[in-house]
């Protein structure tokens, strides 16, 4: 089983860190979720793949903006090639810890949040 190069986005302790992924079970056990789907993909290939039951979840109370948008919970960021195979992530931890904000210690995931999610699917911050 081959091994590769993830990052993960801890929106719970607000770090980026290097992680190595071997199958798909590796991106539920890091992302801490029952379901995951692909939120964004790089123009180089690297995917971001989240919680896809973030804002029905009570327990998933953080997030994160990734490149503008807002993600309930947990990411990670891995390569893919142009047939979707898993490869080693390409950017560079610092490129992606500039894509990444994370939100302010006192700030969670209101219920007001969770239903514009799932009335719009766009979700306000303010």
């Amino acid at each position: 089983m081959k091994t590769h190069k993830a990052y993960k986005i801890d929106a719970y302790s607000d770090v980026i860190t290097e992680v190595k992924i071997n199958d798909y079970r590796d991106i539920y056990s890091n992302i801490g979720c029952g379901t995951f789907c692909v939120a964004t993909t790089l123009p180089n290939g690297d995917t971001l793949y989240v919680d896809d039951e973030g804002y029905l979840n009570q327990n998933v109370t953080r997030g994160f903006m990734f490149k503008g948008r807002f993600f309930a919970g947990n990411g990670l960021l891995i390569g893919g090639n142009k047939i979707g195979e898993s490869v080693n992530v390409k950017t560079k931890e610092l490129d992606v810890a500039n894509m990444v904000t994370f939100m302010p210690e006192r700030f969670t995931i209101s219920d007001k949040m969770r239903e514009d999610a799932m009335s719009g699917w766009s979700v306000t911050i303010g």
